[in-house]
């Protein structure tokens, strides 16, 4: 059974950062096909919540979606969800 994805706001602003400079950058089709890219994985998270590699916190995940994308994300067994912390990317560093 899938675990229900919840996004925080800093999770939203960063994904929204994201997308604000690849609109600039990019192509409307790549911007789309980043889009579709993201969705998908989170859709495969949602499926396997232990996909990527634990951090030092418990139950804190934390990896690429892509070779450009970092996701922090918690997994809440018990209320069946996993919590989408942050999303940046991967020139970034992450804040503490």
């Amino acid at each position: 059974m899938a675990l229900e994805i919840i996004w925080t706001p800093r999770a939203s602003e960063g994904f929204d950062k994201i997308i604000a400079y690849l609109e600039e950058e990019w192509t409307e089709r790549e911007v789309g096909n980043f889009v579709k890219q993201v969705y998908s994985f989170l859709d495969q998270l949602a499926e396997y919540p232990h996909l990527l590699k634990p951090s030092a916190k418990k139950l804190i995940q934390r990896g690429p979606i892509n070779k450009h994308t970092i996701l922090t994300y918690r997994i809440k067994p018990r209320k069946k969800q996993i919590q989408l912390l942050n999303i940046r990317t991967a020139r970034q560093h992450p804040q503490k």
